[in-house]
């Protein structure tokens, strides 16, 4: 009878609703489930598969250094070998040790505690922390970066900087210059902000794009007052951007200071109490 089935109606219909509520329950541990499986596999695919793939290349087509021409281990990740790497980061801790200008961090031959240059000249910037001179090895290792393309370099001024931001500016916030318009669009790149990425991506260290260059002259064939001229109006502030109080600005090569001095002073105009800079080296 129908009455008599009703009892047991009542009975599949809490069910049903059971199920129903507990359906989506079911869907979200499912799709966190599936997401974390997504999320394994992609880090295989970046991690251990470039690395095999890299590997797999460089067997077959031996990678050379770029300073003597040696061959390249397999899985080294930028082309220089081994034994140049060592040469060049043993130069790095003598230079560490040599007494430097407090402003541009060249070498000093005098005790005054500031270089020529910077005794008869006013920047915006509190001090440059330069890594290499300019010279030698490090010379062809920029020009290759810079001039030829060797965009796997990258990853060694990357570890370079890297370990001076954890000893020198540990906690702050680095400022990438700005590359000019004109470059960008001809070489299809920044330099600058290769390395960035990859201080920002591998070894967790802030970066901020804050700042944003317009049209200029090239500074190549420009000498000191020019250059600070030809900057001048050059650089700005993005839109949106909060610039910490003690922001350290990241550049390839100083050589007159006028590009981080207009970068300095832009930073500071929005209330930023000391800027210092880092470079790989100093021309």
């Amino acid at each position: 009878m129908l009455w008599q089935d009703l009892p047991r109606c009542r009975r599949l219909w809490a069910a049903v609703r059971a199920e129903r509520a507990r359906a989506p329950e079911r869907q979200r541990l499912l799709c966190k489930r599936q997401c974390a499986c997504r999320r394994y596999v992609c880090m295989v695919k970046n991690a251990v598969v470039p690395r095999l793939a890299r590997i797999a290349i460089s067997l077959v087509l031996p990678e050379s250094c770029v300073l003597c021409g040696a061959a390249v281990e397999p899985d080294c990740g930028w082309p220089v070998c081994g034994s140049c790497v060592a040469m060049l980061e043993a130069e790095l801790a003598e230079d560490a040790g040599r007494p430097r200008c407090e402003i541009c961090g060249k070498p000093l031959i005098s005790r005054h505690g500031r270089c020529t240059r910077c005794r008869a000249a006013t920047y915006d910037f509190d001090s440059v922390y330069p890594l290499f001179r300019y010279a030698d090895d490090v010379r062809a290792l920029v020009l290759a970066y810079k001039g030829a393309g060797r965009r796997s370099l990258s990853g060694f001024f990357a570890r370079q900087l890297a370990s001076v931001v954890s000893t020198r500016f540990a906690g702050r916030v680095l400022v990438p210059v700005p590359p000019r318009p004109g470059k960008l669009r001809r070489r299809g790149w920044d330099q600058v902000e290769a390395i960035a990425s990859i201080l920002q991506r591998e070894y967790g260290i802030p970066v901020l794009r804050a700042l944003v260059r317009s049209v200029a002259a090239e500074q190549k064939a420009l000498n000191l007052e020019e250059r600070a001229a030809n900057m001048r109006g050059t650089i700005r502030l993005a839109r949106g951007i909060e610039v910490p109080a003690n922001p350290v600005l990241l550049d390839d090569i100083l050589t007159t200071g006028a590009t981080l001095s207009a970068c300095a002073a832009c930073l500071k105009s929005a209330r930023a109490v000391r800027v210092d800079a880092l470079t790989i080296a100093a021309d």
